[in-house]
């Protein structure tokens, strides 16, 4: 005897139908997709925002020439997104401006040194740490130390003033070709 593969395919029972997903699983599985969604979207948002801002930052220090410093106005013009900033004015002369882009998973920094011109010297992307791009700062407190030190080394050094023993110039008379001029009276 032999079967045809449509006969063995009707002798078999009827295969069970699909079973409906519930609504409140259906619910889940999108509120989980959402949720994904956003995480995704706020990390990728706050990654380009700081990459796009780093980008225009060295436009603008290349277009800076050989000055290598641009005007801090320019560069708020140019930042992107929404990031929190840190400023600390401890420094003597630099300025140091610490943006943060917050995404989910990591923070994305830039730290700008800005002079007493308001003119952007330097920058970086580190998080933390004492100098930016190798450029460090002098605190106003060490300023003063050091001006102070300074000047206590230049006043030991200083020679005690010994009396003159030379004697003071004295008056020339007046040249004997001046004298001999006549005068009109």
């Amino acid at each position: 005897m032999s079967s045809t593969p449509e006969s063995a395919e009707s002798s078999e029972p009827d295969s069970k139908p699909k079973k409906k997903v519930s609504a409140q699983r259906r619910i889940i599985s999108w509120v989980f997709i959402a949720i994904l969604l956003a995480v995704v979207l706020l990390e990728w948002r706050a990654k380009s925002s700081q990459a796009k801002t780093f980008e225009s930052l060295g436009a603008a220090m290349d277009q800076a020439g050989n000055s290598g410093e641009f005007p801090f106005t320019q560069f708020e013009e140019t930042v992107q997104g929404s990031p929190a900033l840190e400023v600390d004015e401890s420094g003597a002369i630099l300025r140091l401006y610490h943006y943060k882009w917050n995404g989910i998973f990591k923070t994305y920094h830039l730290r700008l040194l800005v002079n007493d011109e308001d003119l952007v010297v330097t920058y970086d992307t580190l998080p933390e740490g004492d100098t930016v791009n190798g450029m460090g700062r002098i605190s106003k407190k060490n300023l003063d130390e050091l001006v102070q030190k300074k000047k206590q080394e230049v006043a030991s050094q200083k020679p005690v003033a010994e009396p003159s023993t030379a004697e003071p110039p004295t008056k020339t008379e007046a040249p004997a070709k001046a004298a001999a001029t006549p005068t009109d009276e």
